[in-house]
C-alpha cells in the first residue's frame, strides 16, 4: 500500500507521496538544512537537451517564441557572449506564457522537445505541490494554502552547456536564494549543486547529482515569521561537461501582502515595511528580478558588481 512520508528540517519540508514506493530518506547529514525528494515523475532529460539545441540552432524561432514574452523573453542565451554572466542557457515558462505561444510556433516545438516539457511540468506540480505546501502549513502552523489560490508557478529548464562566452568558467549559477514559497530542483545526475552551510557562510557543501531537492525560498522565510529559512545554494559547471536541469518555481499569489503570519512575535527582526504587510508578491518579484536579470546577463545594473541579490534583498525585509 502506498504511504505519504514528510520530513521536516528547520528550511525545508520534503514530501513524498502516493507515487513513490516507501522507502527511507536519504537526508545527508553535514546538511541539516536540505532534504531530498523521493520523486517518482520521470524528468525528460533527453528532451530537454534536445529543445535547447532546436533553438540554439533555429534563431529565427527563438526570436519568435521571445516575442510572446518580450518584457523578459523565454530563451535566454546572453552566456553565449557574456563572459560574466551566469554560464548557462534557460527556457522560462509558466502557464501564462505558455497560454499565449502560438498554436503554429507550439506546434513547430512539439516535436523538439515541448510535449515531454508540458506534459512533465504539468505532472510534477499535480502530484507535489499541494502536498509540499500541506506539509510546510502544518510546519508553521498556517493555511498555506488560501494565500496560493491562484498556483503562481513558474517553470524553467537549465543547459549548463561548455559552449558559452566563458567557457572555462566554474560560474553556472551564482550564489542566491529563491524569492518564492519553495523550489523544486530536478537534475540530470551531473555534479553542480552546492548549498551553503548556514552555521559557515561561504562554505559550500555538494548536493549528490542524481537528488531531488526542495528548498524553501524568502516568501516562506517571511510568512513563517523566520522558521523557514530561504536556502541559499549556487551551481558550478565542471568545465567540458554539459549539465541540465529542471525547476519548478512556487510563490504565493501575486496580490498577498507578505507579512509573518505565525502566531507570537516572528524569530526575525523584519523590517517596519513587512511587519506591516505594505509589500506585496507582485513587486517583491520584480525588484529581486533585476538583479537576477543582471547576474544572467539580460539586464544592466549601475551597481551590479557592487551588492549581491542576497544583501538587496536582506536591506528590504530586515529590520
Amino acid at each position: 500500500m502506498a504511504t505519504t512520508v514528510v520530513v521536516s528540517l528547520p528550511s525545508t519540508t520534503v514530501v513524498s507521496k502516493v507515487l513513490v514506493k516507501p522507502q527511507p530518506l536519504q537526508v545527508p547529514t553535514v546538511l541539516p538544512d536540505i532534504a531530498i525528494l523521493q520523486a517518482n515523475v520521470q524528468v525528460p532529460f533527453a528532451a530537454i537537451g534536445k529543445l535547447f539545441d532546436y533553438l540554439r540552432a533555429n534563431p529565427a524561432v527563438a526570436a519568435r517564441l521571445n516575442q510572446v514574452y518580450p518584457t523578459r523573453g523565454i530563451f535566454k542565451n546572453a552566456a553565449t557572449t557574456n563572459p560574466i554572466s551566469d554560464q548557462k542557457l534557460t527556457i522560462d515558462l509558466s502557464p501564462n506564457r505558455i497560454s499565449h505561444i502560438p498554436a503554429y510556433l507550439q506546434a513547430a516545438l512539439m516535436p523538439h522537445g515541448l510535449t515531454e516539457v508540458l506534459d512533465f511540468f504539468n505532472a510534477v506540480t499535480g502530484t507535489y505541490l499541494d502536498s509540499i505546501l500541506g506539509a510546510l502549513s502544518a510546519t508553521i502552523n498556517v493555511d498555506l494554502g488560501a494565500i496560493h489560490k491562484s498556483h503562481n508557478v513558474n517553470f524553467r529548464l537549465c543547459d549548463y552547456t561548455p559552449d558559452t562566452a566563458s567557457a572555462t568558467s566554474e560560474n553556472g549559477c551564482g550564489a542566491h536564494r529563491d524569492y518564492g514559497t519553495f523550489t523544486i530542483i530536478f537534475q540530470d545526475g551531473i555534479q553542480g549543486l552546492e548549498i551553503e552551510d548556514p552555521a559557515n557562510p561561504g562554505v559550500w557543501q555538494p548536493i549528490p547529482a542524481d537528488a531531488t531537492v526542495v528548498l524553501c525560498g524568502w516568501c516562506a522565510h517571511i510568512i513563517s515569521g523566520g522558521k523557514l529559512n530561504a536556502v541559499r545554494h549556487r551551481v558550478r559547471r565542471q568545465p567540458g561537461t554539459r549539465r541540465l536541469s529542471a525547476v519548478l518555481f512556487v510563490a504565493p499569489d501575486l496580490n498577498v501582502a507578505l507579512k509573518p503570519m505565525v502566531a507570537g512575535m516572528p524569530a526575525v527582526n523584519f523590517s517596519d515595511k513587512i511587519l506591516a504587510g505594505e509589500i506585496q508578491v507582485k513587486w517583491f518579484k520584480e525588484i529581486m528580478g533585476k538583479r537576477w536579470r543582471w547576474r544572467e546577463g539580460n539586464e544592466d545594473l549601475k551597481d551590479g558588481d557592487l551588492i549581491t541579490q542576497d544583501e538587496d534583498i536582506e536591506k528590504l525585509i530586515l529590520g
